[in-house]
């Protein structure tokens, strides 16, 4: 289970504290950060390095969790074995099991999913701000390769980002990468100087994964100069084409776009229309995720589809995409919630206290409610619309569609408030924010 690494040449140079401390300065890290480690050469190096970081620096809580899939008879065994490596380092630890069936197909897709959605888990409810992970300048490599084998486009060819939020919802998490510009050899040079003895994960050879396939891929086409630095350049290359991409789609929104507090979009059709296909195709892309509460954008031939009719004026009653519906009149393009996705949206019940996502557009947290009892939030529909004509609440002149799919509270099957138009209601308080907003102007 466990093996040294091969000896390494002499040239090979350990990764410096120096250098770690400028790349991880480099993100303004919070107090309150966690790695992600598997105990292989590749986390352990990250956990040396940072542990001797924090240790320099007051304030600093640092957190190691390493996720168990339960995959291989072995992981166990693994898991409290990188414990004892975190402890050597004084650094906290604590496993995270994979708990339930795993699925016969899309094993590597499915444990990703399961080890980031963990890890979130782990870090918000340790209070972390920042997770790190390992993935370096191989890994940066291997994943620009897979993603030209499926034909990405500017996006996906852009690889991984050196930071990103863990997930939209509240309190955030950022994943940090401060070692994706160097090579695995440097990493293992670290490993080898600190005399400790990494886990060997026997899958990281096993070629019937993808991520293996590329990484052999990789070593034969280093002689044609297409090495791992290479590659990784040509990703960066893809990453600033992507940012200028982005930077032009938030210019049109935040010129000809407005975004109501009951969550769906208005654009300027002209400026719609006569912007370049690929800015007008994000741009598409943002509103329908933005009114239609999807984690992610549609598939390109289907958001193509609904481009091609809008700049044709096509549209006729409207199209849906991805819980969204997209209409024309007037001059301007309307993006709402579909009403029948809305009500079979999945409720989310609630206690004083509690908070969550709804429909993956609203955020929401219970401040207060009688006797403590739990609420449940669901779409309005035309009985909350109703239970508001009873009240005599004053209601904006938008469509019925756009009410009926905005949060109510309710209990039990009565509708107890509504918390866009009622503000003043005994006993139950609440705070409710959109989980998604333009982007920010470049």
């Amino acid at each position: 289970m466990r093996t040294q690494d091969d000896a390494l040449p002499a040239s090979v140079s350990p990764v410096s504290a120096a250098e770690f401390s400028s790349r991880i300065s480099a993100f303004s890290p919070s107090k309150n950060i966690a790695v992600a480690f598997s105990g292989g050469p590749d986390s352990l190096a990250l956990l040396i390095l940072a542990a001797r970081w924090a240790r320099r620096r007051k304030g600093i809580t640092l957190h190691a969790f390493t996720v168990d899939h339960g995959l291989r008879k072995e992981a166990a065994a693994e898991a409290r074995y990188a414990g004892s490596l975190a402890q050597v380092l004084g650094v906290p630890h604590r496993i995270l099991r994979w708990k339930g069936e795993k699925p016969a197909s899309g094993i590597q897709a499915a444990a990703r999913e399961a080890r980031y959605r963990l890890l979130l888990e782990a870090c918000r409810k340790a209070g972390v701000g920042d997770l790190l992970v390992a993935h370096h300048l191989e890994d940066q490599a291997e994943t620009f390769l897979l993603r030209l084998a499926r034909g990405s486009g500017v996006d996906g060819l852009a690889a991984m980002k050196p930071v990103r939020l863990l997930s939209e919802g509240e309190p955030h998490v950022r994943l940090l990468r401060p070692l994706l510009d160097l090579p695995r050899e440097r990493l293992h040079a670290t490993v080898a100087r600190s005399g400790l003895v990494p886990v060997s994960d026997p899958s990281n050879e096993d070629e019937r994964f993808d991520r293996v396939k590329a990484r052999k891929i990789a070593e034969h086409l280093a002689p044609l100069g297409l090495d791992a630095a290479r590659l990784a350049r040509m990703a960066g290359h893809m990453a600033r084409a992507r940012e200028a991409l982005e930077g032009a789609v938030a210019d049109l929104l935040a010129a000809h776009a407005t975004l109501s507090p009951y969550g769906h979009m208005e654009m300027d059709a002209d400026a719609f229309t006569g912007a370049r296909a690929e800015i007008g195709l994000r741009a598409l892309a943002t509103a329908i995720r933005i009114a239609g509460g999807a984690d992610y954008a549609p598939r390109l031939n289907a958001l193509e589809a609904v481009h091609a009719a809008l700049l044709a004026g096509e549209l006729g009653g409207g199209r849906t995409l991805a819980g969204a519906k997209i209409a024309a009149k007037g001059g301007r393009i309307l993006f709402t919630r579909e009403v029948a996705g809305a009500r079979k949206a999945a409720s989310l019940l609630l206690a004083p206290g509690e908070e969550g996502v709804w429909d993956g557009r609203f955020h929401i947290r219970l401040l207060k409610a009688p006797k403590r009892a739990r609420l449940e939030v669901r779409a309005l529909g035309q009985e909350g619309l109703a239970f508001l004509h009873a009240r005599k609440v004053r209601l904006p002149a938008v469509p019925s569609a756009i009410l009926q799919v905005l949060p109510g509270l309710w209990r039990d099957a009565e509708c107890v408030v509504v918390p866009h138009f009622e503000t003043d209601i005994k006993g139950i308080a609440w705070d409710m924010t959109l989980r998604r907003s333009l982007p920010p102007r470049a």
